[in-house]
């Protein structure tokens, strides 16, 4: 008999969590494939986090305050080896005292 997290595409096979911190310039995510992931900022964050599509020319313009939550994101590519994180990019300009913590299910 299958295992639940086999079973149902909900719950993959496993979870990798990460934090970083607030950068003064648009930053680039590291790299980690997934196949779907989710970012929150801290409830304790003083500024806004901003979010962006890695290579889109936009910059980071999704502003996320303290406490907020994106819900589950399926990375924008059909290549699994290339769908990931990296397409990410993150800005604060509060320096290091603000926390954005991301979240991959692969």
């Amino acid at each position: 008999m299958a295992a639940i997290n086999e079973q149902f595409s909900d719950n993959p096979m496993y979870n990798i969590f990460g934090t970083v911190t607030g950068t003064v310039t648009c930053t680039q995510f590291p790299s980690g494939s997934a196949k779907l992931l989710r970012f929150k900022a801290d409830p304790d964050n003083e500024g806004n986090f901003l979010l962006g599509a890695f290579g889109s020319g936009e910059g980071c313009v999704w502003p996320m305050a303290a406490g907020d939550d994106t819900g589950w994101i399926a990375p924008p590519t059909f290549d699994y080896n290339l769908a990931g994180l990296q397409n990410y990019t993150h800005q604060n300009l509060s320096g290091t005292s603000d926390y954005l913590y991301w979240w991959i299910q692969k």
